[in-house]
């Protein structure tokens, strides 16, 4: 058996199509779309919580500014180790995440992910306004936003109150900070951003 068949992403998130070589992986990954997140952030007014205690502490890290991961090549500084490996493929030039159908290789598994549509045709995301679609949420936020066809509309859309933003941090913080009551700000910012680009999936 190759190394590649010994390492197939053969199991995927029926919420946002992320794959993992193990079933542990995604059991851990469906708990983003449950919202549970055990590991609270202890910054005074920080409302964040994970799902491990190193994301926790690595997240810790953005308050307090620490950068302990240092690529040995050049003056690049990274908050967690995570940060590190990707950097230190720019030197490298690994891309470990190989496509099955051709010759594409990406750094990153999302792009790999995104990448597999060009060959399956496979559009999930859409345009909540007219019938434009689209393989990658990004290209749905630069219709929306950046071609004039729907002027004034807002992306995010508070289920509680008037406010509406296009930018997803704007949108994350006002829930944290106006309505204290949600009891999962995070799961509903989440929520919010798939109703706007899977509205074909019956999720919601």
């Amino acid at each position: 058996m190759t190394r590649d068949k010994l390492h197939e992403w053969k199991f995927t998130c029926h919420l946002c199509d992320r794959s993992f070589t193990e079933k542990w992986a995604l059991n851990n990954h469906m708990k983003l779309h449950t919202g549970e997140k055990p590991f609270k952030c202890t910054w005074p007014t920080c409302h964040y919580s994970f799902l491990t205690a190193s994301a926790m502490k690595d997240h810790y890290r953005t308050h307090t500014g620490e950068k302990s991961f240092l690529c040995d090549l050049c003056g690049f500084a990274g908050g967690t180790r995570h940060a590190l490996t990707k950097h230190r493929r720019q030197h490298t030039g690994e891309k470990p995440f190989k496509c099955d159908e051709c010759n594409f290789a990406s750094t990153t598994q999302s792009h790999l992910t995104r990448h597999k549509r060009v060959h399956t045709g496979e559009k999930p995301y859409r345009c909540p306004w007219c019938d434009y679609r689209s393989n990658c949420a990004e290209n749905i936020r630069k219709h929306i936003l950046h071609t004039g066809k729907h002027e004034g509309v807002k992306m995010y859309n508070c289920p509680k109150c008037d406010y509406g933003t296009n930018v997803p941090v704007e949108f994350r913080n006002h829930l944290k900070e106006q309505h204290p009551d949600i009891e999962n700000p995070d799961l509903a910012y989440l929520h919010a951003g798939k109703r706007l680009t899977l509205l074909n999936s019956g999720s919601f």
